[in-house]
């Protein structure tokens, strides 16, 4: 599902009038309700639901971005609102910045993987600061919608050839794990797995024939994780160019291996795949 997918040009708001996170999160369920799809659901519902998700954890995901959402019963499909705010907005967010950017969601709760490739793909967006640059120079909803189609319709989807290949990322600085994340998530949804992937030197200390080793080896890399994803083999070209986008090139030394092997037997299916 493309976010574009689940807005209408009536849910964007480029100048929120809100002062403090009560009041934005009205805002945002007002905005939410603008969507046909909420038609038969109250806004007071709407309100409750964001409320209830945002006490388990703030959604103030840091770099001025806030991205309230929730779950509702009986709803059919997804629906989202986007919202600008020029002062910013307390909001009690992981880095203690005000909020800016916000994107509201509500969703059924059998769709929860949809829900969560979607939250993904809202979360790579206001990352991309092209997007964020739009959403400051908006002067109406229009503009913010048409830069989402143009995003959204840049990202080619791929054709299936039917063959499955076992996709391995080796991540290796740290400062792109959540992203690299998200990127995983809103491709293969829970089908990607991630795995500790500290080399073998940051073991060795442990062992009794190396011990004497250890100045040599405490200088041996700390972070390490290792991707996996059953992806399919006409996707995997346009998957790591997303992931170069994220990481940069992967010709330079430092930025991680990627590896595409073969599969000899697969049965099971895995998360479809959208770019």
């Amino acid at each position: 599902m493309r976010l574009l997918d689940t807005l209408v040009i009536q849910s964007i708001q480029p100048g929120l009038r809100s002062k403090s996170k009560d009041e934005l999160f009205e805002e945002m369920a007002s905005l939410l309700k603008q969507n046909p799809a909420l038609a038969k659901v109250d806004e007071a519902t709407v309100l409750k639901a964001l409320n209830e998700r945002e006490r388990t954890a703030t959604t103030g995901v840091g770099k001025e971005v806030g991205i309230p959402h929730g779950k509702i019963m009986g709803l059919t499909q997804i629906v989202g609102a986007i919202g600008v705010s020029r002062r910013g907005i307390e909001y009690d967010s992981v880095d203690g910045l005000p909020v800016r950017f916000v994107v509201a969601m509500v969703a059924p709760p059998e769709q929860s993987q949809e829900y969560l490739r979607t939250l993904a793909k809202v979360a790579r967006l206001l990352s991309d600061p092209s997007f964020t640059e739009t959403l400051v120079t908006a002067s109406a909803p229009k503009d913010i919608y048409s830069r989402i189609e143009q995003m959204e319709g840049a990202a080619a989807r791929v054709s299936s050839t039917g063959e499955k290949q076992l996709l391995f990322f080796e991540l290796i600085d740290g400062d792109y794990f959540d992203p690299v994340v998200e990127y995983f998530t809103e491709v293969g949804g829970t089908s990607a797995t991630v795995l500790d992937a500290r080399n073998v030197e940051g073991f060795l200390t442990k062992v009794p024939l190396f011990q004497d080793f250890s100045r040599v080896f405490s200088e041996s890399q700390e972070f390490g994780h290792v991707f996996l994803m059953v992806i399919d083999k006409g996707a995997v070209d346009r998957f790591i160019e997303g992931l170069e986008e994220i990481v940069g090139d992967l010709e330079e030394e430092g930025r991680g291996i990627a590896i595409a092997i073969d599969i000899a037997y697969c049965r099971g299916m895995p998360s479809m795949l959208e770019f």
